[in-house]
């Protein structure tokens, strides 16, 4: 046995030395390391949601409401497992109980907004429980019969301080988004659009480049060929279920071209299937279940919104439709704009006089051109961003419209008055 000359002796045999060249002298080192492979089983982390599905009925029940709203029902879904976690009881057990004694149920969910009611929840919150709840039990053929009350159920604690920008404001929110963020407010905003319109709960649909009728791509530039442009919201984008459209502001037009430019700059190949706004493709990002889809789910969306307000206000991303739809209610009480078109642009169904006018399939043209006449009288309202025009501009402005609206004879009279100041000029 040979010792190698190493800080502490390590005795060798000579069989199974191996020399190596060694960095200081002429130490021996190991040439081979010996790795010990643990196998080791990665499982992916059950959800609670995946949890609940897991139970055949839950699933059944849970397919029925989605087949009405997806939305609704994944809150459902949600807001059923906090009840149940919170009474230490599974959903079956409960759907059991109540198909026993409807009467000890009907007490658990009374006892249960009391005991809310004493968390500071709020009325809203506390109603969609209830209402998830009930939904789970009509699923068993079980119906509360008792009328169950919560206190100050039509108040929104959240929103009694809320109010929509100030133009100042409204600067500096846009002042702080980037390109992706900006066209979003804008959509929302300068459109009235729903978040959701741009992209659904999970990613699966959303706003596309065939939705903006007047968007041309040329030589790899994004222009619109109209002002105001057009966007039309198709049925399974709309909350209540049928098309309709309106349209954008001068400036939300040039922040959504300029959001559109620079994907085609990088490289991406915008075709009518295209989403309007599209997940973040320079970067690697987890999207979770929404990895590969092509629009950005609705959460996303918001988050997009909060992130260019916060820190600096605290408004709901939601303030920016409130917004739109305030400053057209001005623009109305001017007489800018009809009510039923304000109406139609928030996309809501309206009156029964909706139905016989703008809430049929397809509108008259002539209607269509006036719909956008009137939002154009209305961006003012809209585009505060602009600011006051100065006096000498706004004339210059007036004197072109003018001059666009005279007839052949005016011209006519124009130019020869024209003419004869011409002639009396001094040589």
């Amino acid at each position: 046995m040979k010792r190698v000359n190493t800080i502490k002796p390590l005795a060798i045999a000579d069989e199974d030395r191996r020399a190596v060249r060694s960095d200081v002298g002429n130490k021996l080192t190991y040439n081979r390391t010996i790795y010990t492979k643990t196998q080791q089983t990665i499982r992916k982390r059950q959800t609670k949601k995946s949890k609940l599905l897991a139970d055949p009925n839950i699933k059944r029940w849970y397919d029925n409401v989605v087949r009405g709203s997806p939305n609704t029902a994944e809150i459902n879904l949600r807001r059923l497992g906090k009840f149940c976690e919170d009474h230490q009881i599974k959903p079956m057990q409960l759907a059991k109980l109540g198909t026993k004694d409807i009467r000890t149920v009907t007490d658990l969910l009374q006892d249960h907004i009391s005991w809310m009611e004493s968390q500071g929840k709020a009325p809203q919150y506390i109603k969609g429980t209830i209402t998830a709840v009930k939904s789970w039990l009509h699923h068993f053929d079980v119906f509360i019969k008792r009328r169950i009350k919560i206190a100050n159920v039509d108040s929104t604690p959240t929103l009694e301080k809320e109010r929509v920008p100030l133009r100042e404001e409204l600067v500096e929110l846009f002042s702080r988004a980037n390109l992706r963020a900006g066209a979003i407010m804008s959509l929302v905003a300068k459109a009235g659009l729903r978040p959701e319109v741009l992209g659904n709960y999970n990613a699966t649909d959303g706003l596309m480049i065939k939705d903006l009728p007047e968007l041309v791509i040329k030589e790899g530039l994004a222009t619109f060929t109209n002002k105001p442009p057009r966007l039309v919201v198709r049925k399974t984008l709309s909350k209540t279920d049928h098309e309709y459209f309106t349209f954008l502001t001068d400036l939300g037009a040039k922040r959504l071209a300029a959001y559109l430019n620079e994907r085609l700059v990088s490289g991406e190949q915008l075709t009518p299937e295209s989403p309007v706004i599209a997940p973040f493709a320079r970067y690697v990002r987890n999207r979770g279940e929404n990895k590969g889809k092509r629009f950005v789910e609705t959460i996303t969306i918001r988050h997009d919104i909060q992130k260019a307000m916060r820190p600096r206000f605290s408004w709901r991303p939601y303030v920016l439709r409130a917004f739109f739809d305030t400053q057209l209610l001005i623009a109305e009480s001017r007489a800018k704009i009809a009510h039923d078109f304000r109406v139609f642009f928030m996309g809501h169904k309206g009156s029964m006089e909706a139905k016989y006018t703008t809430n049929k399939g397809i509108l008259p043209e002539m209607l269509v051109d006036e719909m956008r006449e009137a939002f154009s009288r209305s961006e003012e309202f809209l585009d505060l961003e602009k600011g006051e025009i100065p006096p000498l501009e706004k004339q210059k402005e007036i004197s072109k419209e003018k001059l666009q609206n005279l007839t052949q004879d005016e011209i006519e009279l124009l130019q020869k008055l024209l003419q004869k100041i011409g002639d009396k000029k001094p040589e």
